[in-house]
Formats: structure tokens, sequence, C-alpha cells
């Protein structure tokens, strides 16, 4: 028999209140979530620096994408890659279509982060794990179709080249000196640069990626206790995902935020996990954090100050764009893709997804070395 709820009681009082110490659990934990991408970024950048030049020169546009899609999934970071493909092209080192080329790759290739928490996130069944892995399984699938789309586009056309090239003119130097500080740089600084000081990349790589799985292992517990538990979790994620339009704005800002898509999607992955939000409610998120992660990319290109630089950022935002007026109206599409490479395709393993990830690598390198 049900018990009954004493009278004087209501089911606000059977849920647990959130507390100070809730917050600051949360607050540190995401702060070491944020600290090991950033260490890995940054310790990835030290591998082969004199590879990038190698890379970039003399590319035709199908090496152009697999060197953007291959430096990001090493670098784990298209911010990076995208701002030496805008700094090149604003040297004049590589021409407008061959930068965005190379930005083209780089937006398939930062979806690796995804991937690798996806991969490494602890769970006691396998259905949960299928369900954080398709967050970014789905962000890649969504990268895949954009890539082609945006490719044809621009190869048939010159589409992005020349529309971004007349958006930059009409902006041409009147944000140069604009400068916006890094959030995440500015706030993991003091221990990424003392940790970077080793000779040895490969001891960071290992600190880092404990960090990171440490704090996985806890942040998707610390986040239901800041929002009063498992019950008023899943009416927050009702709340703020209960339409495709907010939740892609709420992509918007908070990757613009951070400036890492890489953060706020993989964020998704141990929700997902944990069972306060579903794979169709996250892909206008996903789609929104697409757009934010624009935000690194046109202050690098502001800096540099050049009107060709300016337009490789620019578009750099069109692909998102693109992507979010064809997949937005239509994230059902996504859903069923997801779901069938997820079950019927790959029927999703721990395993199988180790083969998923090396593949996302070896084959943009494959691209590089054999055509």
């Amino acid at each position: 028999m049900k018990k009954r709820i004493a009278k004087g009681h209501d089911k606000k009082n059977l849920i647990p209140e959130r507390s100070w110490k809730s917050f600051v659990k949360l607050a540190l934990f995401l702060y070491l979530f944020i600290l090991a991408i950033q260490l890995i970024k940054k310790a990835s950048g030290g591998i082969a620096p004199d590879a990038k030049q190698f890379i970039f020169s003399n590319l035709s546009p199908l090496k152009a994408i697999a060197a953007g899609w291959f430096s990001t999934s090493v670098a784990q970071s298209s911010g990076a890659v995208s701002s030496i493909a805008i700094s090149f092209v604003g040297n004049g080192l590589i021409d407008l279509p061959t930068a965005v080329y190379i930005l083209i790759g780089a937006s398939m290739g930062t979806t690796i982060t995804a991937l690798i928490i996806g991969l490494i996130t602890v769970t006691s069944k396998r259905k949960d794990f299928r369900h954080g892995f398709e967050i970014a399984l789905c962000y890649s699938i969504y990268s895949f179709f954009l890539v082609f789309i945006v490719f044809l586009l621009e190869y048939f056309f010159a589409f992005f080249s020349r529309l971004s090239l007349y958006l930059a003119i009409l902006f041409e130097g009147n944000f140069s000196y604009l400068k916006v500080p890094d959030v995440v740089d500015i706030i993991t600084a003091p221990i990424t640069q003392s940790l970077i000081g080793f000779d040895n990349v490969l001891v960071t790589f290992v600190i880092a990626f404990l960090i990171l799985i440490f704090a996985l292992k806890y942040i998707s517990r610390a986040i239901v206790e800041v929002l009063g538990g498992e019950v008023k979790a899943k009416i927050f994620i009702n709340d703020y995902f209960d339409s495709p339009i907010k939740a892609y704005l709420i992509g918007v800002i908070l990757t613009a935020i951070v400036f890492s898509s890489s953060i706020t999607i993989s964020l998704l992955v141990p929700l997902a996990v944990s069972g306060l939000i579903g794979l169709r409610r996250s892909i206008p998120f996903i789609l929104g954090a697409d757009l934010g992660t624009f935000t690194d990319t046109f202050l690098v290109s502001l800096i540099v100050g050049e009107t060709s630089a300016i337009a490789a950022a620019f578009s750099y935002a069109l692909f998102a764009i693109i992507g979010a007026m064809i997949f937005l109206p239509n994230t059902n599409f996504l859903f069923r893709a997801t779901k069938f490479t997820s079950k019927k395709l790959i029927k999703i393993s721990r395993k199988k997804a180790l083969y998923v990830l090396l593949l996302f690598v070896l084959i943009p390198l494959g691209i590089i070395v054999f055509f």
C-alpha cells in the first residue's frame, strides 16, 4: 500500500533542499572538468608545433578539410586550429577558400572531445553508457551532414568565401582593437601554466585525464544536488529545454560565454547518463552550441584586423547558421539517424565506441597521407 503524506506536508517537502555546499561542489567539479580539457588542449599543442606549416601548405580542398579535421582531433580545440587558419589567411600564407575548407574540417574535428567524454564516462549499465555516448554521436553525425552540405556549397558556388568576404568588407577596420577576455583561460591559467611547464607532455596528458575522469564521476551527482534532487532536476530540464528555440538559445549563450562547444556539449553527457535529459531535447542545444563556438574565432580575427581574417571567421559562423536553418526544424531526422547508428548500425558498446573514436582520427589522416 502507498504511504499517505501526513497532513500539512506536500511533495515539495520531500525534495532535498539546496545548500551552499551543493553549489561549491558543483563549481569545483565544473572547474576541474574545464581545467582538464584546457590541459589536454594546451599539451596537445606542444606535441609537434612544426607540423602546422607542413599540414597547411599546398592543400587541395579535400586535404584542407582533412587537415582541419585531423588537427582539431589531435588538439581537441577547433578554436586553436581555426585561430591558426585565420592568422595564416590574415598574413597571406593561405587564401580565403583554403581557410574556409580548413574551418569546415575543424567543425568536424571538434566533436571528438564529446566522443572521448562519452567513452570514458563511468556507468553501471550499458543502457546508461549508450545514452551518454549518443549525445556525442549525434554531434558527430550532425557535423558530418553539415560538412557535406557546406563543402558542396563552397566547392561549386564559393558560397561562403563570397558571402563572408562581403560581410567582412562591411565591418572592415571597425573592430580590430576590440578585446574580450577569455574567461576559461583566465580561471585556469595559474594551474595550466605551471603544469604545461613539464618537459614531458605525456605526464601532462595523464594528469589531465585523471582529473577529467574524477570530475566526470561526480559532476552529474553535483548537478542533481544543486537542482534540489532528481525531481527538481527533471523540472529544471523541462523548464529550460521545453522548446527547441529556447534550448537552441541556451546553447548559443552558454557556449559563447565559455568559448568552447566541446565543454558545453560534453556537459550533456553526464546529464544523459543520469537520465536527466534525453537525446531528442539535447539536439537543439547542440545546434546552438555549434554557433556559440564562433566567439573565440571572431575575436582572433578582430585582433588580426585583416579583412580576409574577419571573412574567414564569418564563414565559420555561417556554417552553424546554415546548420540551424536546415536541422532545427528537422531535429527528428538527427534523432533517428543517431538512434539508427547507435542501435542498428554499430550496436554501441564501450569497445565499439573506441573503434568509432579511432576511425574518427584515422579517416582524415588517411586522406592527408594517401590523397
